[in-house]
């Protein structure tokens, strides 16, 4: 039962993620469309539209990074997972890899609340829409926190799979793998024609 209401609420996490993320994606575009109008056709601009779209941009960015971790697109470097095929060893480094990002997380949330509680005593503002700073900068350590809870989760994920209790967190599932095979027959296939049509241009 409890496993259920965790799922249902990571679910509807997701979905509000994604919504916000298109939302801020059309509210980006329709303001900087609107500057372009008023530039062109009245011979105006806006002064507050470069300031917002630009907090938003870092919003989306932040708010971001939970999604890419959740789709496992973050940028990573496998050389350790190239060089060792077995799936506990993967998962071993995956685990440790994963801490250490947790630690680093963890330190983003202090010491990002910590900025934005100085934000907010000092009371600073925008130079154009006078928004209080400690708005934009409190997307630093709430985007940290969710990603945080979603490491976690990866982390158990990980010790499940040690313990012989889960499946491999770390190695494809079915439809990456073979996409990586036929990307791969592919590269293969151009490689050996290359030669064969260079020399059919040289005769």
């Amino acid at each position: 039962m409890q496993d259920g209401c965790l799922k249902k609420l990571i679910y509807g996490y997701d979905k509000l993620d994604e919504y916000m993320l298109c939302a801020s994606l059309v509210l980006t575009t329709l303001i900087i469309f609107a500057q372009i109008i008023m530039r062109s056709v009245f011979n105006n601009s806006l002064t507050w539209s470069e300031e917002l779209t630009r907090y938003i941009f870092i919003w989306q960015i932040w708010l971001g990074v939970s999604i890419a971790q959740k789709e496992k697109q973050h940028i990573r470097v496998e050389l350790l997972f190239n060089f060792f095929k077995g799936e506990r060893f993967r998962a071993a480094i995956d685990l440790v890899a994963t801490l250490i990002l947790i630690a680093f997380n963890i330190f983003l949330v202090v010491n990002g609340s910590e900025l934005v509680r100085q934000m907010f005593v000092r009371n600073n503002v925008s130079g154009a829409m006078r928004l209080p700073l400690y708005i934009v900068y409190a997307v630093l350590p709430l985007s940290a926190f969710i990603l945080c809870l979603r490491l976690i989760g990866q982390v158990a994920a990980d010790v499940r799979f040690l313990r012989g209790k889960g499946a491999s967190p770390v190695l494809p599932d079915a439809a990456e793998a073979a996409a990586i095979e036929a990307e791969e027959a592919a590269a293969e296939i151009l490689s050996t024609e290359l030669p064969q049509d260079e020399e059919g241009g040289g005769e």
